[in-house]
């Protein structure tokens, strides 16, 4: 099978790719946009995106391109991040001038790089920079280990991450509906009229039927100034019987929903996760 991944070979969404399926041809695309395009028009089965980082939040593109598109998530995981300091063979530490990073590494890497000293260049495709890292003297770049080794950089320092515990969730995106598995979530998107107590009675079903919410949050509507939508992950399948009842009251509370899809819950990181442990 074939699978979409945003960005350059040795991208964490490559990795994560190779994750998901071990034996898909992964295909590498400019943007978000290019990766939902080659599965709503068939060219891959399969679409891999960030959607949520544990330091930066809500990846916004990935999860505004989810309500465009009628494609479903039909499957998660969770990737540690570990970002590396690369840079050509020639350069030490102490001679970069300018380092290059993907916007999101440019944040969860912040303490590192403010000690580093350099300009910092803002590039949003962190791999697609190695080919301009390896022919420039005094210039690094924030990449996965992968990268160096692809583009036959240094690796400088490993783990400039500003935590350990520096996770980004991924999903797949497919035409394809999975079917229940007992042990699965489902992610959706809606909007309530803006009067007091709208939210409370819309996730009360939830509560009612003891479906634990594994995410909540609000992101501002693109058609409407200070109007919101919440975005929802909860445990359980939409064939199941209690939530087929949730969704049925959700619906009376609300101006729009939209069902994002129901997968199998990615269970390996639902442990606490020491700080002092090496991921």
């Amino acid at each position: 099978m074939k699978a979409a991944f945003q960005g350059k070979r040795g991208a964490f969404s490559e990795i994560m790719a190779n994750k998901f399926y071990n034996d898909a041809i992964c295909l590498p695309c400019k943007t978000f946009k290019d990766v939902f395009d080659k599965v709503n028009n068939d060219a891959t089965e399969a679409g891999v995106i960030p959607i949520e980082n544990t330091l930066t939040g809500r990846i916004s593109e990935s999860t505004d391109l989810l309500l465009t598109y009628d494609l479903k998530i039909c499957r998660e995981g969770m990737l540690p991040i570990i970002h590396c300091l690369i840079a050509n063979q020639k350069i030490l530490i102490g001679d970069l001038e300018r380092v290059y990073a993907h916007p999101e590494a440019l944040y969860q890497c912040k303490k590192f790089l403010r000690k580093l000293n350099c300009e910092l260049i803002s590039w949003n495709d962190g791999a697609g920079a190695a080919n301009i890292v390896k022919n420039k003297n005094k210039t690094g770049l924030i990449a996965s280990e992968k990268v160096a080794d692809i583009y036959q950089l240094k690796v400088l320092k490993k783990g400039v991450q500003d935590s350990k515990t520096d996770i980004t969730r991924f999903v797949v995106i497919s035409k394809q509906n999975t079917v229940s598995t007992g042990s699965d979530k489902t992610s959706l998107i809606f909007s309530l009229k803006h009067r007091s107590g709208k939210l409370y009675h819309a996730l009360k079903s939830f509560a009612d039927e003891n479906i634990n919410l594994t995410r909540l949050e609000s992101m501002p509507s693109k058609n409407m100034p200070w109007e919101y939508q919440f975005l929802v992950d909860f445990e359980g399948h939409i064939d199941d019987q209690k939530v087929e009842h949730v969704l049925q009251e959700l619906k009376k509370h609300s101006t729009s929903m939209k069902i994002l899809g129901s997968y199998p819950c990615d269970k390996s990181f639902c442990r606490k996760i020491n700080r002092d442990e090496e991921i």
